[in-house]
């Protein structure tokens, strides 16, 4: 591979979020679900270097996160994948870091630092007190989001890897 750094992983699965900031726990609470579920997991706060920081190292990643988009109900799961002509996740708020993964995208799209495919998977958040439990909409639908994370995660890992120049 030559004018390229070769990706370390062919898939990277970053869970991102604070265990003190109500729905905002979803990230740290899927990591540890995941981890049982023997699939490998990096927890994240979710800061915008970190983020660039991680995208260097694999072909695709998956990114979970609670979001605030306001135009779902609290609950609702959501997955946005740049490979959509409609791809902006920055017009769904991530929890209190939600600068953090608009600016670390805007800044990967500029620096053409982004990994090939990016998934953004969250639900719809609720709340993000500080010493506040997972509302009850996000907490229900945790199993829906593990699967599906699981789901996303086995078609990265399990497709031919992708030819290499």
């Amino acid at each position: 591979m030559t004018g390229a750094k070769a990706k370390k992983y062919r898939a990277l699965l970053l869970c991102c979020g604070h265990m003190d900031r109500g729905d905002d726990a979803i990230g740290p609470l899927c990591a540890s679900a995941l981890e049982d579920r023997k699939i490998p997991v990096r927890p994240l706060q979710g800061e915008t270097s970190e983020l660039l920081e991680a995208w260097q190292q694999a072909e695709s990643v998956i990114v979970v996160d609670a979001i605030s988009s306001r135009k779902a109900p609290p609950g609702t799961l959501i997955r946005i994948d740049s490979e959509e002509a409609s791809f902006q996740p920055e017009a769904a708020r991530c929890s209190t870091h939600g600068l953090g993964l608009a600016q670390a995208v805007k800044l990967g799209r500029v620096l053409k630092c982004l990994p090939e495919k990016l998934i953004l998977m969250g639900v719809e958040a609720e709340s993000f007190e500080w010493a506040a439990t997972l509302s009850p909409q996000v907490a229900a639908a945790m199993p829906a989001l593990l699967d599906a994370i699981e789901a996303e995660w086995r078609k990265l890992t399990m497709a031919p890897a992708r030819a290499r120049r």
